[in-house]
């Protein structure tokens, strides 16, 4: 056989020459067979590919062409061998469909996409959806604990869409601060704020603050499972746009208010309470509560007004004056309201 120093001197091998290269050649050899025989085994490849090289997209092509021919073998080769990672990858993707149908050894996908480039895990990676077989879900799990942030994303994207929620969730919760905001502006990009705040609604109080701050456009109706009644998140909520206080339902804008050291909501919860006119039922032992803070400030104010009342005459002591007795006025109109809901 003559020297075989570029992919020109292969092209006119016939197919035995070429099958004998593929296994005995040198590295490069090997490769220059491969793509030969899988442009002979392609009824479709234009006549450009036939008469040069073939460029990456072209040989991501061949994949799809090897796979639906069932030239398995070839496909393999292509996925182990060629130089560019992207085509390794679109041909390690087929192998792995492949296999989660029995048609080729599952370890082969999992060896090689392990010890393969970014590019390769994360095109296997897209392949895994609802209902995988396990070994997929496997794979993505030790994925997901690689050295490549893109590739670890990948994974939890598809054990996401596999329904394995728990290991992705555990790998968002440990992830350092700055890849977690990364991961969670990705997840809830293109419509995706609601679920994610559903599913992460049981997370640590960290990850749903998170989330609150990383979301792009923050509102109560897509983040309200996430938040709830925690006064921290409503707070983080509050700063990104305080608008959306009012969107917040009076139940767990109540228990927020409850919970919160500074009482920063009680003037929104005593509005709303002595404005509406049908308030909604709510829990007798939240009505109790808020109702005894009421009565606190109430006597918080009536100090204040001593204070004021003995200062000496000023246009702004009676200013002072009038809004403390307007303040201590909606706090009684709020005890009167809760009563009155709690006896009915």
């Amino acid at each position: 056989m003559a020297a075989i120093e570029s992919y020109d001197d292969v092209r006119g091998l016939g197919e035995p020459e070429l099958r004998g290269l593929l296994e005995r050649g040198r590295p490069e050899q090997r490769v220059w067979a491969l793509w030969a025989l899988a442009l002979r085994s392609a009824e479709n490849v234009g006549e450009i590919a036939r008469r040069h090289e073939p460029d990456p997209g072209v040989r991501r092509n061949l994949a799809v062409v090897l796979a639906g021919h069932g030239e398995l073998e070839l496909l393999v080769a292509l996925a182990r061998r060629d130089p560019a990672p992207e085509v390794r990858g679109a041909a390690l993707a087929l192998c792995a469909r492949l296999a989660a149908t029995g048609r080729l050894p599952v370890s082969l996908v999992v060896e090689r996409a392990m010890a393969d480039a970014p590019e390769v895990q994360i095109a296997v990676l897209g392949t895994i959806f609802e209902h995988p077989p396990r070994w997929q879900v496997e794979l993505a799990i030790r994925l997901l604990a690689g050295d490549d942030s893109d590739v670890r994303y990948e994974a939890f994207e598809a054990l996401l869409r596999a329904g394995e929620h728990s290991p992705a969730l555990m790998w968002l919760e440990e992830a350092p601060e700055l890849e977690a905001r990364i991961a969670l502006m990705k997840w809830t990009a293109r419509g995706r704020v609601r679920p994610c705040a559903e599913l992460i609604a049981s997370g640590s109080r960290r990850l749903r603050r998170l989330l609150v701050e990383s979301v792009r456009i923050a509102t109560w109706r897509d983040l309200g499972p996430a938040i709830g009644d925690d006064p921290h998140l409503l707070r983080a909520l509050d700063k990104r746009d305080p608008q959306q206080l009012a969107e917040v339902p009076l139940e767990p804008l109540l228990r927020a208010t409850l919970r919160d050291p500074d009482d920063r909501w009680l003037g929104e919860v005593v509005d709303r309470l002595v404005g509406l006119e049908h308030p909604p039922e709510l829990p007798p032992q939240l009505l109790d509560q808020l109702a005894e803070l009421c009565m606190r400030r109430i006597a918080d104010l009536d100090r204040r007004l001593r204070d004021v009342r003995d200062a000496p005459d000023s246009p702004p002591r009676d200013l002072r004056l009038r809004r403390l007795v307007h303040a201590r006025g909606r706090l009684e109109r709020a005890v009167e309201v809760a009563m009155r809901l709690r006896v009915h």
